[in-house]
């Protein structure tokens, strides 16, 4: 200021007004300094000189760029030229974010000010500077919670795809197996593990058989997890707690063995125990090599894991049974159509064969008739035999033409309902697996319900194969009923019915009391082109 004030003293009526505007740059809440046209310091208040901690006589006439780092920083230059150089084409009173240097050569971010006017000395910029520490270092914990939630969003909306994938898996036919070793994978991931097992626990010799992992082998973990190291003993400390859930190596039992394998230390341990039907079927293992311990959040997505984990063991466990259930049933259908079928038929052949000698001998053109009553009989029942061999071994279906499983089916009803039964097959008869296996079971419920109930002196059976259509008829002129009043119980109806839907085909049964009953299966190609 020494070098401006003389100058401003030479109009002594302005020396009262001259005095206080220097009080009141002194008094400024803001540091304040001035600089002449090359860039020198002219005038510093206190604040100023105690923002960066100088002596206010050791920065007048010194060079601005004191106040900068060394290092010139694209910002300072343009502070250099807008400010300093050409003022003129900045608007006054904006300013820039900079760094300040401090005299220890400290740096710490300043907001500049700007003004300028002219003296009897020339162009002077004015220039305010605020130590804006504390509103970085708030911004950049804003940015931080910013990143931090925008982490958290999109480790949520993992978590979520993968539970997604998960229910999708369950939802389908993949096997356990696929199951298990999406889960161990994606918990690995989501919860940032070194490693994740699933195994089941036994009361024999070997406490675990290995299920799924990622990042460890059977051989690993059974290796370790033997009878002095009992997996089992994670969940017997866990059913005491108030809720049972995963206890982790470092929170609850510092006496729970450590996983060594191949070299490698894992010095913390999250366990979820996986219960079926209120007994614990194993257990869900995360293993980390850096001790750690774990967030309520991560103990949540732990246990959604093994709740996913249990539910696919356990919905393997009921589709087994759901399986042999189906066999069993399976199983007494052929016990019960045996019965109702080929042991009739033999033994109504061996009735003919005791009295076919005498009859022959007695009535000889009577004898003849029941000769070839026998040989139907015979042919039916060896019939009905190929079609059950065939049932029990569902492939086969798929290897036999479906004009040898009609002739077939054709064979067993005429041994059973003693009636002529004609096959006519039009065009390629070829066509896919499941369609073949649809039109086999609705004709054979279809000749199972004439032989039963029908009462026909003839029966027609059409398969018409034409380009992109597949028409299956069977026709016979016995006896009729009314569809709407067969009872709830008789399912041949219900059945060809699923087996039509199972393969998109339409089914229609048309039938009235003493006017016979004709079933039609039409599948119509999806591409217009039957294979």
């Amino acid at each position: 200021m020494q070098r401006i004030y003389p100058a401003l003293k030479t109009h002594p009526p302005d020396e009262q007004l001259t005095r206080l505007l220097w009080q009141m740059l002194e008094a400024s809440p803001v540091a304040v300094v001035a600089v002449d046209a090359a860039g020198s310091i002219l005038y510093a208040n206190q604040k100023l000189a105690d923002l960066f901690r100088y002596d206010l006589s050791d920065l007048i006439g010194q060079p601005i760029e004191r106040l900068l780092p060394d290092r010139y920083h694209p910002d300072h230059r343009v502070y250099r030229t807008l400010f300093v150089d050409n003022p003129h084409t900045r608007p006054m009173g904006s300013g820039l974010d900079l760094a300040g240097r401090r005299r220890d050569g400290s740096e710490f971010p300043i907001e500049v000010g700007l003004s300028y006017f002219r003296s009897e000395e020339g162009l002077i910029v004015l220039s305010s500077v605020t130590d804006i520490t504390r509103r970085k270092q708030t911004e950049e914990m804003l940015e931080g919670r910013v990143e931090e939630r925008t982490r958290e969003i999109e480790r949520r909306r993992r978590v979520a795809d993968s539970l997604r994938e998960i229910l999708r898996m369950l939802n389908s036919n993949r096997s356990r197996q696929e199951i298990l070793d999406s889960i161990v994978a994606q918990a690995r991931v989501l919860l940032r593990a070194d490693a994740s097992a699933i195994y089941q626990l036994h009361d024999t010799p070997t406490p675990i058989s290995f299920q799924a992992g990622v990042g460890i082998s059977p051989q690993q973990l059974t290796a370790f997890y033997s009878n002095e190291h009992p997996p089992g003993h994670v969940f017997v400390h866990a059913e005491t707690l108030p809720q049972t859930g995963p206890l982790s190596e470092t929170t609850v039992d510092a006496d729970l063995p450590i996983l060594k394998v191949d070299g490698h230390e894992y010095c913390a341990q999250l366990a979820v125990p996986l219960k079926l039907k209120d007994a614990i079927y194993g257990g869900l293992l995360l293993y980390y090599r850096e001790p750690r311990r774990f967030s309520a959040e991560e103990i949540e997505l732990a246990v959604m894991f093994g709740d996913q984990a249990a539910l696919a063991i356990e919905n393997a466990r009921l589709r087994i049974q759901a399986e042999q259930t189906a066999i069993a049933a399976e199983r007494n259908r052929i016990a019960r159509d045996l019965h109702d079928s080929v042991t009739q038929t033999l033994f109504s052949a061996s009735l003919i064969a005791d009295v076919l000698p005498r009859l022959v001998e007695r009535q000889p053109a009577e004898g003849m008739r029941r000769l070839e009553e026998l040989r139907q009989l015979t042919r039916g029942a060896l019939a009905e035999m190929r079609t059950l061999l065939l049932e029990l071994r569902p492939a086969t279906l798929m290897e036999v033409s479906i004009e040898e499983l009609l002739r077939q089916l054709t064979e067993a009803a005429r041994g059973r309902a003693r009636i002529p039964i004609a096959v006519t097959v039009l065009g390629n008869a070829e066509m896919p697996p499941a369609v073949k296996v649809a039109c086999y079971y609705v004709a054979q419920e279809a000749l199972h319900n004439v032989a039963r109930h029908a009462r026909a002196s003839q029966v027609q059976l059409l398969l018409h194969c034409a380009s992109g259509q597949i028409r299956l008829t069977i026709h016979d002129d016995g006896q009729g009923f009314d569809p709407a009043d067969v009872p709830p119980e008789h399912l041949g109806l219900a059945i060809m019915r699923e087996r039509a839907d199972s393969v998109g085909a339409q089914l229609t049964i048309d039938s009235r009391r003493g006017a016979g009953t004709t079933v039609s299966l039409v599948w119509n190609s999806p591409d217009g082109l039957v294979p």
